[in-house]
């Protein structure tokens, strides 16, 4: 039961325009008729229609120009091809990559495939039968191929139409329900669950959204109610965005923070954060365990590395490099300075007596 409701549900966006000021767009959940605020366009937009395989929404601006925007509201730049019979588009569907909008008595269909040579152009031009006149909004029957919307009376009851966009014919819809007359019907999308979904515009000050059933029983049930508006139309049903599968979505691992290692190529390359690396000596599956080491005298030339800081925060300590040479020879230098120096005080005061005495003899 559970699943049959969520393949019946579905999301449309509704453009909502007040006397004055941009549209504001808005997600309308169905079947619960659910309204959440998306964003305010920059311009008074109407005749909109969701293309499913670019997944955006195309309608029409006050000024005839096609635009197209997103599911966020966020406008794409599109080539400024402004339509005069445009202008009065006032329901709109994409039927093929084409949007099918009503402007008066003609359905105007718009080529919105871009790699088309007529991007934006309008194609193909249809006469509708003057009941299409009272058809604000209407949405295309994936089956049929019909365009189903509501013609609302200004003394009798509004009631379900089919528009066939080849000939233009309008035919009501048997075994609908009728719907207050009066008000414009300027949004019309056709639920997952085969009902069709309707707000007027204005009933008793209010717009009001409506469930209509198609399967013959004649049913209408009253939604829910909120401000009235100039202006209202629908996208349609919008595609179900693709689920991502959690398992098949690759984790990273983040390595413990607060351990820094040398990076492979050596001193001057950007660092990364790592573990400890495991000591070779270290059976896996074991606690390394550390104990305590004596300082020994010999030389070491290994030099120091940023790996000695444990992942703890704990720095390894280091033993101070020690001279290779004692202090003995330096010692043994200074005697030997000494008795070179006295023998040659000793040789220079002989020197001298023989000197002397050799004198004296002659």
């Amino acid at each position: 039961m559970i699943e049959a409701l969520a393949l019946a549900a579905c999301a449309t966006l509704q453009v909502e325009t007040a006397e004055r000021g941009p549209s504001a767009l808005v997600r309308v959940d169905l079947p619960s008729g659910a309204a959440t605020p998306v964003a305010v366009l920059g311009e008074r937009v109407n005749a909109i229609g969701y293309s499913a395989p670019q997944d955006l929404v195309y309608g029409v601006a006050e000024s005839g120009r096609v635009v197209a925007f997103d599911r966020a509201g966020n406008q794409r730049q599109l080539p400024s091809r402004h339509s005069l019979p445009l202008r009065a588009a006032v329901a709109g569907a994409v039927v093929g990559e084409r949007l099918v909008v009503r402007s008066g008595l003609q359905l105007l269909s718009v080529d919105v495939d871009p790699a088309s040579a007529n991007y934006l152009r309008v194609v193909r031009e249809t006469w509708l039968h003057p009941e299409a006149l009272a058809v604000d909004d209407f949405d295309a029957d994936p089956v049929t191929g019909l365009l189903h919307g509501v013609a609302s009376g200004q003394h009798g009851k509004a009631h379900v139409v089919a528009i066939d966009p080849a000939g233009g014919a309008v035919r009501t819809v048997p075994g609908t329900g009728e719907l207050p007359g009066g008000p414009d019907y300027g949004s019309v999308a056709l639920g997952r669950d085969g009902a069709l979904y309707t707000t007027s515009n204005r009933h008793h000050g209010r717009s009001t959204l409506w469930r209509v059933a198609l399967d013959g029983s004649g049913a209408v049930v009253r939604l829910g109610s909120g401000p009235e508006f100039r202006t209202l139309d629908s996208s349609g049903c919008l595609a179900a965005p693709p689920v991502v599968d959690p398992t098949t979505t690759a984790t990273p691992t983040t390595p413990p923070t607060g351990t820094a290692v040398v990076p492979p190529g050596g001193p001057g390359t950007p660092s990364r954060t790592s573990a400890p690396a495991a000591d070779p000596t270290t059976a896996p599956g074991t606690a390394e365990t550390t104990a305590p080491t004596t300082p020994t005298t010999t030389a070491s030339s290994a030099a120091p590395t940023e790996a000695s800081t444990s992942s703890r925060g704990r720095t390894g300590l280091r033993v101070p490099q020690q001279r290779a040479e004692a202090a003995v020879p330096l010692d043994h230098d200074v005697r030997d300075q000494r008795r070179w120096g006295l023998t040659a005080l000793l040789l220079i005061v002989g020197a001298a007596a023989l000197g002397r005495m050799a004198t004296r003899r002659r």
